[in-house]
């Protein structure tokens, strides 16, 4: 690591007094960071100083992560400051750290009851297991509604021991205890699972927590509002009784994962402990004063932040008169080219349609494909999952491109990723052979107008089939990778992509980006087009509790708070009640 680089960007933090006291804190820390405040930043700096100056080999450094994305935004970020991703320095989903780091060493050991061998239920074994646990209790097929009500159950409340749990009067807690005997017996954990089981190691078992402390002395988490009770209890139980030191980083104003069980008073409740030092990142360097003000109408405390060069922003209202298929017609025909045309310096890539649905995703989907607009797709109807696999696969692409004379992405890099994956390689000349056969591939395959299709199939030649026969907890991913290659023949979605495409997750400058609020959250773009704010979709009428209302707010105060510059707001005829709020405040 370049001392010179990250000590060079910490001077950039001596501009906001916050930023700069949380680089500096010591202790435990909690890090609140509203809208374009410079968290991800903030916290790549810290974590390269603490890794010069703190943490000494053997011990690491975790940085844990909501999902596989993020996990990339923070790996791109570190590579910039000169930081590796080496046996110093772990970074992880909480689901992979919770198996690498707590299941799979030390669960037999303390007679938790697990499969083994260790296996990942893929997302199809996962359906088919709930289904028959469904059929096996009650006697008739699964409503739709009832496994995601089910998944929340066993996040929120995690001990099945307790009388909360036994008394639960729903249909949800008689399913999940026969869904968990039906892993079992097939040898299978899911992923929630997962999780569960690495809370029951570190609460039960103090040599546990003491092994992590051992190993993990600094623990940084990020996104943690999205993270849930689980992780939040293993949390205090590290800091609490181990001395492991927390620095957490997130916003309660963004927790937009109910339906996963994220809480977003957990956060606050963190750092409002005695022994947690507690930042507040107020400036906002993204979107303008009026965007931000219009913003803090949706939430019932906003927190105290503002534009850092009081650029005002704009905030504009559509009442079209049409479904959200006519709506995205309008946008794409109508407004698109106008902001093209108002803003020479802008692409297509500049400007983000938002929507709530899968459904809505594919009236956009319609419309662009109708009118011959390219596009970047970020929800379920793009067949480019977001993986841990699919992510690795992505740097190995971007490398046959063009990285490998450009640098962009390094052999180095590639392998590193490919070793974090093949964690079960332990013998040198397995190691060596595996490698072998992936370098030889990269380097016979450096052609980036090469067919998606005929490279995906040399890749799971080469590596991919021997990474899902090897590592069990991966298994999960299989299905997605070969919807991936299904996808790339000759009548899928992705029959035109060339590996150069795919290396760039199919995104362009040239291509206006299509994606759910939710897909949204951690981009910015210059201007944001939400579609379908009809009274009733959002909140929509299936929001019935304060806390699924709440929600909704908050899932529309991050689709606006994406915005640079402006906000362009459409509904048929009757406005949401969060766009009348907007409204007002402009």
């Amino acid at each position: 690591m370049s001392k010179s680089l990250y000590a060079g960007a910490a001077e950039s933090l001596k501009q906001n007094d916050e930023q700069l006291e949380a680089y500096e804190s010591e202790g435990n820390c909690v890090v609140l960071a509203g809208p374009g405040a410079g968290k991800t930043k903030t916290m790549t700096i810290k974590l390269a100083r603490l890794l010069e100056e703190e943490v000494r080999a053997p011990q690491r450094l975790a940085c844990i992560t909501y999902s596989n994305a993020c996990v990339g935004e923070i790996r791109s970020r570190l590579k910039k400051l000169g930081v590796a991703e080496d046996s110093r320095l772990l970074l992880a989903t909480v689901h992979s750290f919770c198996l690498t780091q707590l299941v799979l060493p030390y669960a037999r050991l303390t007679g938790l009851e697990v499969p083994d061998p260790l296996v990942v239920a893929s997302p199809t074994q996962s359906r088919q297991l709930f289904e028959n646990a469904h059929l096996k209790t009650l006697g008739s097929p699964a409503p739709k509604w009832l496994r995601m009500e089910s998944d929340k159950l066993r996040r929120t409340i995690v001990d099945q021991d307790s009388k909360e749990w036994k008394n639960w009067q729903g249909l949800e807690q008689p399913v999940v205890e026969a869904y968990q005997r039906l892993l079992l017996e097939n040898g299978m954990i899911d992923f929630d699972g997962i999780v569960l089981t690495a809370l029951r190691l570190i609460e039960g078992h103090k040599w546990v927590r003491e092994c992590v402390r051992a190993k993990f002395p600094i623990i940084i988490i990020d996104e943690y509002q999205d993270l849930g009770l689980p992780l939040h209890r293993m949390v205090l139980a590290l800091m609490n009784e181990v001395g492991v030191r927390i620095i957490a980083v997130g916003d309660p104003d963004q927790s937009i994962y109910g339906f996963t069980g994220a809480q977003p008073w957990l956060l606050k409740e963190l750092a409002a402990r005695p022994n947690v030092q507690r930042v507040r990142l107020k400036l906002n360097y993204r979107c303008g004063d009026q965007i931000i003000a219009a913003s803090k109408t949706l939430l019932p405390d906003p927190s105290e932040f503002k534009s850092h060069d009081g650029r005002q922003g704009t905030i504009l209202f559509y009442q079209l008169g049409c479904d959200a298929r006519g709506q995205a017609e309008y946008a794409l025909e109508t407004l698109v080219p106008t902001l093209l045309k108002e803003n020479e310096k802008w692409k297509l890539g500049d400007i983000a349609l938002l929507y709530r649905s899968l459904n809505e995703g594919n009236s956009a989907a319609a419309a662009a494909d109708k009118l011959g607009y390219g596009y970047f797709r970020l929800d379920n109807g793009s067949p480019i999952k977001r993986t841990r696999v699919n992510e690795w696969l992505t740097d190995c692409a971007r490398w046959c491109a063009g990285g490998w004379e450009t640098g962009t992405v390094t052999l180095g890099d590639i392998l590193k990723g490919w070793r974090g994956i093949r964690r079960s390689l332990t013998r040198e000349g397995d190691v060596l052979a595996a490698r072998a056969r992936l370098i030889s591939f990269l380097f016979a395959t450096r052609e980036a107008t090469m067919s998606l299709r005929d490279w995906l199939a040399g890749i799971a030649g080469a590596c991919v089939n021997e990474i899902f026969t090897e590592e069990p907890g991966l298994g999960d991913e299989q299905e997605t990778f070969e919807d991936l290659r299904e996808a790339a023949k000759s009548a899928g979605k992705l029959s035109g992509y060339t590996v150069e495409t795919f290396g760039n997750q199919g995104r362009s400058p040239d291509q206006i980006n299509l994606m759910t609020l939710h897909s949204s959250k951690g981009l910015e773009f210059q201007a944001v087009i939400m579609i379908n704010l009809e009274e009733g979709a959002i909140p929509s009428i299936y929001d019935k509790t304060k806390e699924a209302i709440d929600e909704a707010g908050r899932l529309f105060y991050v689709g606006l708070t994406r915005a640079v510059s402006s906000v362009h707001l459409m509904y048929a005829f009757n406005e949401s009640p969060l766009v009348t709020q907007v409204r007002r405040a402009t």
